[in-house]
């Protein structure tokens, strides 16, 4: 859908016959759309100091906002095309939500703007204010790097002990097959030595016998 404006002259317009109009247009726009019509009541804004109101419409084409103008009964001074060049870097939720648009009877936020003189506007504190969010903005990412390297620097750590583990696992299994390898040879060696002394008892025992048999035949 293409965007249009549509420019008013509010000079001899109370702000209750605008409140009224709003929402004549919002149904209009509403029963367009229930025809299979494509157009939408985006928002409105007002120049107090000239007497103007500016609606902002996306619709197929100039021919759908005219036609729902027709039908709510509005009169407007022109209807321009216009092009949408918000950079890509400026959030889109910064603007004010519309939804109230869709609140047929009910007054939208536009409407209090138009009673009460706009709100948001610029200040002698706006520089100072800017400055403040800038330097905010910088503590803010400079805290958000910090914890960025704080997190490589963990995770490092972590990769080193699990490495270190790693290593102490392979040394305890390596002990161990050492350690079993030890007792087995103690094993060996100790039956070594019972068969070794059950030998040199029997060469004893024999000897002995020898001497005694020598004695008793004298």
């Amino acid at each position: 859908m293409a965007l249009y404006v549509v420019e008013r002259d509010l000079s001899d317009v109370a702000p209750e016959r605008f409140r009224l109009d709003q929402r004549d247009i919002a149904s209009a726009c509403i029963r367009l759309k229930a025809q299979g019509k494509r157009i939408r009541y985006i928002s409105s804004v007002v120049v107090p100091g000239e007497g103007r109101g500016l609606d902002l419409f996306g619709a197929e084409s100039s021919d759908v906002v005219q036609e729902a103008h027709t039908a709510a009964r509005v009169p407007y001074s022109r209807i321009v095309q216009i092009l949408d060049l918000t950079p890509s870097f400026v959030h889109r939720g910064t603007s004010r939500s519309r939804r109230s648009l869709h609140r047929i009877g009910g007054a939208t936020s536009d409407d209090e703007g138009y009673a009460k003189g706009p709100t948001d506007t610029m200040t002698a504190n706006s520089s100072a204010e800017l400055a403040r969010w800038l330097a905010d903005g910088q503590r803010l990412f400079g805290v958000c790097l910090q914890t960025l390297e704080n997190a490589e620097h963990l995770q490092i750590r972590n990769q080193t002990l699990a490495s270190e583990n790693d290593m102490l696992r392979e040394e305890l299994s390596r002990l161990r097959h050492k350690v079993d390898g030890l007792q087995a040879d103690r094993s060996e060696m100790i039956a070594a030595f019972n068969d070794l002394a059950g030998h040199v008892t029997q060469v004893i025992d024999h000897i002995l016998q020898k001497s005694e048999d020598g004695e008793n035949s004298k």
